[in-house]
């Protein structure tokens, strides 16, 4: 709405203006109204080139457009005069038309910026029903976080006690160990000592059961020797015998062989 009321009040500014010209020239000298026409038109020439620098360093296409509308001013003031004195137009008619064709102009202006604004406007509305639209779910998910992250700490809290209790059942199983270990190497060391005590012992019972062994061992080796050299007496008897057999038996044959030889001859 500022935009439509700026708009209107610089077409009715420049309506005043042809409506002081008109009297002007009623009233006035065509010299005079020359020279004033003429410094109407530098004035808005230099206005112009002010907005146009402006716009150029701002990057503003609302004050560059007022820029041109100042210099299109500077210029139709500037031909008011030549259009009169050298193509002979009425001044009434060329002011009516003029003021007929800045009123049009400015109209079409408001009436394009009012519809831009209402479309914005529209745009900013659907826009705002899509953010709300959009931010519901957003606002649900926000909730089910909410609700996931509770159930979460409650999980997290669960797991914490429950690794706790597992760890103090740990150091009670591992206190337990240890004390049954020092029980048992306790014991171990009451065993060895035992152990040692028996050993110490054993060696001179071991040392006599040698002795007994060893004895035992060369009565039988001398038991053996005298069972051997008997069996070797007693072979080398058998061997003699056999041997005397021997003889006398060959010597009745050579006995009987002679007798006979003798019988012979």
């Amino acid at each position: 709405m500022k935009k439509i009321g700026k708009n209107l009040s610089r077409a009715l500014c420049i309506i005043i203006y042809f409506i002081i010209l008109f009297f002007a020239y009623t009233r006035m000298n065509l010299d005079r109204l020359a020279q004033d026409i003429q410094v109407f038109s530098g004035a808005f020439l230099v206005l112009g080139i002010l907005a146009l620098e402006k716009a150029y360093k701002k990057d503003s296409g609302e004050v560059a457009i007022t820029g041109i509308e100042l210099l299109a001013l500077s210029i139709h003031s500037l031909s008011i005069m030549h259009m009169i004195t050298l193509l002979k137009y009425d001044f009434k008619s060329y002011m009516l038309i003029s003021s007929g064709i800045v009123v049009i102009y400015y109209v079409l202006k408001v009436i394009i910026i009012y519809t831009k604004d209402k479309k914005e406007y529209l745009k900013g509305l659907s826009d705002i029903s899509k953010i709300v639209k959009e931010d519901e779910p957003i606002k649900k998910e926000a909730k089910k976080r909410n609700k996931n992250e509770k159930e979460k700490e409650e999980t997290d809290e669960l797991e914490s006690t429950k690794e706790n209790q597992s760890k103090e059942t740990n150091n009670t199983e591992i206190k337990q160990n240890k004390d049954s270990k020092t029980k048992t190497n306790s014991k171990r060391k009451q065993a060895k000592k035992v152990n040692e005590s028996k050993n110490k012992e054993k060696p001179k019972t071991k040392a006599k059961s040698n002795k007994k062994v060893i004895e035992d061992k060369t009565e039988k080796q001398s038991k053996e020797t005298k069972t051997e050299t008997k069996k070797k007496k007693i072979e080398n008897v058998e061997e003699k015998t056999k041997n005397e057999k021997r003889k006398k038996s060959s010597s009745v044959k050579t006995k009987k062989v002679e007798k006979e030889v003798k019988e012979n001859d």
